[in-house]
This record gives structure tokens, sequence and C-alpha cells, in this order.
């Protein structure tokens, strides 16, 4: 998408390939305030359209969730039965991942629709909201294990340990470290924030029953206290986990700066024509990134050659970041003034 802003540049007739006619690449509509913009839609380097990658999202999120919840039962129920709390604290913890999967399936049928005019740059922030969502769950998992723990420890008994404490716990570290590694790999290959929240959250469950299985050992060999004292570690990493949730999904919806300006404008000089690149800004995902920039060209040229310029700048800014989904490129006539400007 690029923006004439027009200045001392020589007025041309409207011709096929510009305002008149149809032409292969950018669509061009004129605007009556002086402003022409080229939009195209450009889209990520992902290689798969939204709708395919929202469904891959959706298919990993019903098998994590199957998985998590089989876990959760299998904890609750004999972390119920042999009194221990660090297992009870451990299956809570995957049944708020099973809660968090539900909550991603209902944030992406939301964020996979298509841009309207009320939401012009789509619905995927949904998706970010989701993963804040799930930081949120995580804190209150981490509240209510804590406060578990200190009635335990207050109450002083002890957990029952058993051969069978062991196979479970064994099980579900496996389940947990499978669903995390697959969670993590999809969502860094998708650039998905409700994958890779939910691999963090899953991983903190992994490293958690890890703290159960030292725990029951110990307790096996009578320090029971370590129990309640695993449980409190438990809660350090699911609140941690949460944490950092929350400062990635902001970093999206605050709008955050996705490029460096330097760079860009170092790449946007590299194109023949263009005397000066600034006002370079970025915002969005990872794979989506929204960005305009001004361009100095010499005042001298037509529109058309403006615009020719303009053109060539997109195509090389898309080919060296291919995460960018759409550009605007504004065209300035390079002069004193232009050049004081900010």
């Amino acid at each position: 998408m690029f923006v004439l802003e027009y200045g001392t540049f020589p007025a041309i007739p409207a011709r096929s390939g510009w305002a008149g006619g149809p032409r292969e690449g950018p669509r061009v509509a004129a605007k009556d305030a002086g402003v022409s913009r080229i939009a195209d839609g450009g889209h990520g380097g992902m290689g798969v359209s939204h709708q395919e990658r929202a469904a891959m999202v959706r298919r990993v999120l019903v098998t994590t969730l199957i998985l998590n919840w089989g876990v959760a039962g299998l904890k609750l129920g004999y972390g119920a039965w042999s009194d221990t709390l660090s297992m009870l604290a451990d299956g809570y913890h995957s049944l708020l991942d099973g809660s968090a999967n539900i909550l991603g399936l209902i944030a992406m049928t939301i964020a996979v629709l298509p841009a309207d005019r009320s939401h012009p740059y789509g619905h995927r922030k949904f998706e970010s909201f989701a993963a804040l969502g799930i930081s949120f769950l995580l804190l209150l998992a981490a509240y209510e294990i804590g406060e578990g723990a200190l009635n335990r420890w207050q109450a002083g008994t002890s957990p029952h340990v058993t051969l069978m404490s062991f196979v479970v716990m064994v099980i579900t570290i496996g389940v947990n470290l499978f669903v995390s590694r697959y969670e993590t790999r999809i969502g860094q290959e998708l650039q998905s924030e409700i994958l890779v929240a939910d691999a963090m959250h899953t991983r903190s469950d992994f490293y958690a029953s890890l703290t159960v299985l030292a725990s029951l050992t110990a307790a096996k060999l009578g320090y029971s206290r370590l129990d309640l004292i695993a449980a409190l570690f438990i809660v350090v990493l699911i609140a941690r986990a949460g944490i950092r949730i929350i400062g990635q999904s902001l970093y999206v919806l605050s709008d955050a700066s996705r490029l460096p300006p330097p760079t860009v404008e170092k790449a946007a000089l590299q194109v023949g024509g263009v005397r000066d690149c600034h006002a370079v800004r970025s915002r969005g995902f990872a794979d989506a990134i929204y960005m305009d920039l001004h361009i100095l060209v010499d005042p001298r040229l037509t529109v058309a050659e403006a615009h020719e310029i303009a053109h060539r700048v997109e195509a090389s800014l898309k080919a060296q970041f291919p995460e960018v989904a759409d550009m605007v490129v504004h065209i300035e006539p390079d002069t004193a003034e232009e050049r004081r400007r900010p």
C-alpha cells in the first residue's frame, strides 16, 4: 500500500496501470483529499492461509485438551485417595491446562473471522486476549494451591505413598513432556501466541510433576514435610509462567514495535531513487507485521515514476522481511521542508 503525498510532483493524466485502468499487482483508488492510496492484501511468510493456520491450531488444542484432562483425572483421583497435596495441586494445574485449551478454541473461532468494517485489521488479537486469559487462570491456580499448602502445613497431615503414586507421576510426566514439545514446535512454526502460551503452561506442569515425584520420594524416606515445600515450589513455577505470558500478550496488544527502524531505513535506502527514509513504524504479530514508512524522492519525478519507486520499495522490504503482512509507503518530495519533518 502506498500513499503519495503531493508536494511539487508534476501532475499526470490517469492511464492504464495507474488510476485509470487495470494492472497486475496493487489496486489503486484516488481520494478527494489529494492523496492516492494503493492497497494490496499483504500476507505473512508462513506459507499457509489464515484459515488453514487456525484449523491447525484448533487441532493441536483439541489433542492437548484430551491429554491434559486425562492426566488431570489420573492425578486428582489418586491424589485424593492417597492424600498427597502436591499431586492434587499438580492435578488441578493439569485441569486448568484443559480449561486453557477450551479458552483457546473459543478464541480461535473468533480470531479466524475475516476483516470487516469494524475490524479492518482482522480479529487475530482475540488470540492475544485468550493468551492473557490463560495467564490469569495460572495466577488464580497459583493462589489456590498456595493457600491449600499453608492449610495443609497447619493441619500437619502426611501423604500416603505407594508404588502406584510413582507410576501415576511417571505417566503424567511423559504426557506433559510430549504435549509441551508438541505445542512448542507447532506454536513456533505457526507463530501462534495461544500455542506458545499453552506450551509454557504445560511446561510448568512438567516441572511441577518432577517436583511431585521428588517429594513423593522424600515422603517415602520419612521427610513428609517436603511434600508441602514441593507444593509451594509449584506455586512459584505457575506464577512465573503466568507473568511471562502476560508480558508476551501485552507486547502485541499494546502495538509494540516489531522491526527496528534503522534496519528498515537502511533496507529502503538500497532501492534506487530513494533519497531518504524516516518515520518507520511497525506493529502486530511475529508473522503478521503491519508497517508504514516515509520515503523522499526527487521532486521532479512524475507521480507514476514516484509510484514505481514505492512499488520497488515495497517489493524489496517484503522480500527482506517476509513477516510483513501489509505496508504503507508514504512518498514525499525531497525538499528542505520535508527533510525538517521528524
